[in-house]
């Protein structure tokens, strides 16, 4: 089996890079190491010396023009072959919250077809229909139909989430390329499952519910909801009311499922 190593992206604003390393490093990857993006696209620091990229959650550049647009802009320009080939290597590549927003900014999700890693920007994420900050609690269910190993052994998360800038959209044309495709991987749900569109359930207004997308290969993952926040039992909001909730958060699967990926890769 190889060594896991997995690269954490920092700077500009990002914020929620240790806690992203502390869920990869319980989830039992060899090294995790968080490193300024300048550092990368200078050369210090090479992708090709890890198994999994991860953009974290923040406010990179302070959200100026729209959030994730900067950041997404740089890195398409300074990196977009390394990061092309890396995907082409058949490694993972995570984006939470500001960086799912800088995926989408830069078309790596949802991408081209298979053998493509970059298209144009052909979905965004837009302010929350409530207008305001959305920061609380809410459940998302995986869509079964999606084969990405990010999401073996997930079914219904509680789930934290943090995000102004939210809501999921695209034209008609698209969005049915995403659900015939497979690659819609999460959807906000009622608690016992069932997507919806209603106001609290689905924080922002998504189209179609939607909280998180692959790429065709399932290798990107994009998702607005933090996943790191629910790596221990302590940090439910109701871990002091409900008995049955398990020792272990149940975001961390989701890492422990990219590392046991590349470990047998």
């Amino acid at each position: 089996m190889k060594n896991v190593r997995v690269l954490v992206l920092g700077g500009y604003g990002i914020n929620c890079d240790v806690e992203t390393g502390w869920a990869f490093e319980m989830a039992g990857a060899d090294t995790v190491e968080t490193v300024h993006i300048n550092r990368v696209i200078e050369g210090d620091v090479s992708m090709d010396d890890y198994g999994i990229v991860v953009f974290p959650g923040g406010f990179s550049f302070g959200d100026h023009i729209s959030s994730g647009r900067v950041l997404g802009i740089k890195i398409k320009m300074e990196l977009g072959e390394k990061l092309a080939k890396f995907i082409a290597d058949k490694k993972l590549v995570l984006g939470i919250c500001n960086g799912f927003q800088v995926m989408v900014k830069m078309g790596l999700l949802p991408g081209g077809k298979i053998s493509h890693a970059f298209n144009d920007q052909s979905v965004t994420l837009v302010h929350n229909d409530s207008n305001r900050y959305e920061d609380r609690w809410v459940t998302i269910t995986k869509e079964v139909s999606n084969k990405s190993p990010f999401l073996k052994n997930i079914a219904v998360l509680p789930i934290a989430v943090r995000h102004g800038e939210g809501k999921f959209m695209a034209n008609s044309e698209e969005i049915n390329r995403l659900e015939k495709s497979g690659m819609v991987a999460f959807r906000y749900t009622t608690t016992d499952g069932n997507p919806t569109q209603e106001y609290p359930a689905n924080p922002n207004g998504s189209i179609n519910a939607i909280a998180a997308i692959t790429n065709q290969a399932g290798t990107v993952l994009g998702m607005m909801p933090h996943p790191e926040v629910y790596i221990s039992k302590t940090q439910h909001p109701h871990w002091t009311r409900e008995n049955d909730l398990p020792e272990e958060g149940m975001g961390l699967q989701l890492f422990r499922n990219a590392v046991d990926y590349i470990k047998h890769l």
